[in-house]
């Protein structure tokens, strides 16, 4: 399962709470101060270690579900790389701390309260990007929960963590976007977006057959979407974690250790290393990378 989490990942509900400062100093808090930096790779990436080759400077990059997880780590990376970001989640504290220490370390982020489940909320998101940056260079729509587990007869149909939600959540809720991120990069002429799959996208498992559902149906909106706009100067594309040690994983019982012995790299993945991934993907050198789904999962779907 790909545990990409953030606020909206684990439940995700609109208000523009506290806007970005300017600036790249002090780059190297985003990694000291991030609930979810991580250890093995903290010296690998240049924003972690207070150096930016700006290569996003002044692009505005949106992003659902960055309160924590992969979701966050692409937030720090993008502001260390002097991208503006503007993200949104449903737990309050954790948004303002997350822009608050991005803020601190020198970075520019806006974070606004957001239920992807929610349409209006979604397009209230989207638009109030557009109000303070004027516009949507690159869109990482990440935001998603892991569902219920189970037998399908005994899986609750309506509430939270049921088949309702998670497809509310991982598959409407990219639709939401992708609805109205489109049309702003239609009319500015160029964008790119990046919606958070997951290698259970691409098969079947179990005991998870929403989440693998929505997916699946991720995967499906983003290569129609790409096919749509392939001559209008838009990129769409999926990409697919494996295994990454998140907080969504550690709340649904997962134990890192114990499912990296399961992987053929004899790890889990790192929120970072999706991160620079997802920033791989929006950079202009890779400009004929269109519609693909791009796995990050330790070799698990070779």
């Amino acid at each position: 399962m790909s545990n990409h989490d953030d606020d909206s990942t684990d439940v995700g509900r609109r208000q523009v709470l506290t806007g970005g400062a300017a600036g790249l100093a002090g780059l190297a808090a985003l990694a000291a101060t991030g609930a979810a930096a991580s250890t093995k790779v903290a010296s690998t990436f240049p924003w972690q270690n207070g150096k930016s080759d700006g290569r996003f400077k002044d692009k505005v990059v949106l992003i659902t579900g960055a309160t924590s997880g992969i979701g966050e780590a692409t937030a720090r990376a993008f502001a260390g790389s002097g991208a503006k970001v503007f993200f949104c989640g449903r737990r309050v504290e954790l948004g303002l701390a997350v822009a608050a220490s991005i803020q601190k370390a020198g970075g520019e982020a806006t974070y606004m309260r957001a239920d992807v489940r929610e349409e209006p909320q979604v397009e209230a998101f989207i638009k109030g990007c557009v109000e303070k940056y004027g516009a949507i260079d690159i869109a990482h729509n990440n935001a998603g929960i892991g569902g219920p587990v189970g037998n399908y007869g005994a899986m609750p149909l309506k509430g939270d963590q049921s088949y309702s939600d998670v497809i509310d959540t991982n598959l409407n809720g990219v639709f939401y976007a992708m609805r109205h991120e489109i049309p702003v990069m239609l009319k500015q002429g160029h964008g790119i977006i990046i919606n958070t799959a997951s290698m259970l996208g691409s098969k079947g498992i179990g005991p998870l057959g929403p989440y693998s559902a929505a997916k699946h149906g991720v995967i499906g909106l983003t290569r129609s979407a790409a096919l749509l706009h392939a001559r209008d100067n838009l990129r769409v594309l999926t990409i697919s974690p494996g295994p990454i040690d998140t907080p969504l994983l550690r709340r649904g019982g997962g134990d890192p250790k114990l499912m990296g012995r399961g992987n053929p790299s004899g790890r889990v993945g790192e929120p970072e290393e999706v991160a620079a991934m997802v920033m791989m993907m929006a950079a202009p050198e890779v400009g004929f990378l269109n519609g693909e789904d791009i796995k990050i999962d330790g070799g698990d779907s070779a």
